[in-house]
């Protein structure tokens, strides 16, 4: 368009070749074009050259082999769809030869990026499961009005630090160090939800031992509590034989309340954790283990009490059916 204004002004081919960083044989061919055909020398033009070897239904047929189910489906002993897969697959449901190559490409075009998979729990949709998580939610919500209610859980501490965001000259990466051997410890924590108060033990290992060394803390320090409940998550060093031994020789003294399976937004003390690795965990310079958990424990001190809500998923429990 624009050289067919130009023209129309009466500049020169070499001119509006000059102008329009073109050819004369480019302004010539415009012209004449737009001189035979008007305004429809504007309209696009067919794709010159050769078809394209991947028409509509064969990209469509692509999509549907990718997105619908794995290889094995198809009768091949794959578990994943490759190029070369695909390229197969064509050749024997459509009589379609292309290479590797051309395939990546069209995969490109059409959306797809090789990259790895995010990881999803199974899913707990059955009635039984629905009705089994709201039951442990309404025994959690009842439990929080009793004096001595807690939620309770662990997490890790590592020399190794946990690698975050932070900020870095442009075109500079900022080196991390890391210890020779990475050490860890274990710390299981409970917070009482009606004060904000937050105990915690420290132990080399996740195991029952730890769980009952926390037991042991609580119920020393809440003498004048005749009944402590914690609300825990399924984790097999909370129902041990020896934690259930343990409660058996103080009768009635400790309840636990089992938390819904694959739930961490019911337990408040996740965004303990949750802030704990943010401060302390992650890109931490600490020489060795004593000097990390030295740093952690300030840090719990400094913040507490904590004064958390209950997350959504126990609002929902309030609200009337649709």
């Amino acid at each position: 368009m624009h050289i067919v204004l130009l023209a129309a002004e009466g500049r020169s081919p070499t001119e509006i070749a000059r102008i329009l960083f073109c050819s004369r044989t480019t302004v010539y061919a415009v012209v004449g074009r737009f001189i035979q055909e008007g305004r429809a020398a504007f309209d696009d033009r067919e794709r010159r050259g050769p078809k394209p070897l991947l028409e509509q239904s064969a990209n469509e047929y692509i999509e549907r082999l990718i997105e619908e189910g794995p290889p094995t489906e198809h009768g091949w002993l794959r578990s994943r769809w490759s190029c070369k897969l695909l390229a197969l697959e064509l050749f024997k449901e459509r009589a379609t030869l292309l290479s590797r190559e051309t395939l990546r490409r069209a995969l490109h075009r059409l959306g797809f990026h090789w990259r790895r998979p995010r990881p999803a729990p199974p899913k707990k949709d059955s009635e039984e499961q629905k009705e089994q998580k709201r039951r442990r939610l309404l025994d959690v919500i009842s439990m929080i009005k009793e004096a001595g209610s807690f939620f309770q859980d662990e997490t890790k501490l590592e020399t190794n630090p946990k690698v975050g965001f932070c900020w870095m000259r442009k075109g500079k990466q900022k080196p991390l160090r890391t210890p020779g051997t990475n050490r860890k410890l274990w710390i299981s924590g409970a917070l009482n939800f009606r004060t904000g108060s937050f105990h915690w033990v420290t132990g080399e290992r996740k195991n029952d031992e730890l769980f009952m060394k926390l037991l042991e803390r609580l119920r020393r320090t809440y003498r004048c509590h005749k009944q402590l409940h914690l609300a825990v998550d399924n984790d097999s060093s909370h129902t041990s034989k020896r934690v259930e031994h343990y409660m058996e020789d103080r009768p009635g003294r400790i309840l636990l309340h089992p938390l819904p399976s694959w739930s961490p937004e019911s337990n408040p003390v996740e965004l303990v954790w949750w802030s704990l690795h943010e401060a302390v965990s992650r890109n931490h310079q600490c020489g060795g283990l004593d000097d990390l958990v030295e740093f952690a424990e300030g840090y719990l001190k400094e913040r507490h009490p904590f004064r958390l809500k209950l997350g959504e998923v126990y609002s929902h429990l309030q609200r009337p059916p649709p």
